[in-house]
């Protein structure tokens, strides 16, 4: 009987923004672990959202890393977060968990002149056909669902996540008895 040697696992928790600072912790911790020769993080996510550029970002470094990244629904993932959970290649939440999907949303500034404004409106929409891109192709969300998003906010229960491929399943995250985690 061959004897194989034991993957190397890293357990990581990330709660906060995606934003510059969070991002580049996240994608500091993740490039340790791939220089640690780690086959595979575990990740405990849970955030409200930020900025759409760094979540892209952080979408497109988990997808280039060669690393199994596991991420764990521990909260809620709204906004820009949940396509920054879909780029992991196993997805979970918990029973209690949440994730939410809206327009993109851009800050109004006094003394907006119509280009200004007209910019920012196409800047947003930009940014909404790239999400809408990534959750098209990581999940099986109905056109419906992603429409909709466009105009409000929709929620989306563990059971309809599984059910629209943002999730493999329903399952609460349990440290490993003897393992280590690190908060990011």
């Amino acid at each position: 009987m061959p004897d194989f040697p034991e993957r190397k696992v890293a357990y990581m928790g990330y709660t906060g923004p995606i934003d510059s600072d969070g991002v580049g912790r996240i994608a500091a911790a993740l490039n340790k672990a791939v220089n640690d020769r780690f086959d595979e993080v575990q990740l405990c996510f849970s955030s409200l959202g930020g900025y759409v550029a760094d979540g892209i970002y952080l979408y497109s470094h988990i997808r280039g890393l060669p690393i199994n990244v596991v991420m764990h629904n521990t909260g809620s993932v709204s906004s820009i977060a949940v396509a920054v959970f879909v780029a992991g290649e196993e997805r979970y939440c918990s029973s209690h968990a949440m994730f939410m999907i809206h327009p993109t949303v851009m800050p109004s500034q006094e003394g907006m002149t119509s280009e200004r404004l007209q910019s920012s409106l196409n800047a947003a929409l930009a940014d909404d056909s790239r999400t809408e891109s990534i959750l098209r192709e990581r999940a099986a969300i109905p056109g419906e669902i992603l429409v909709a998003r466009r105009f409000k906010d929709v929620y989306i229960t563990p059971r309809e996540a599984v059910i629209y491929g943002l999730v493999h399943a329903v399952k609460e995250f349990v440290l490993p008895k003897g393992c280590r985690i690190a908060q990011i």
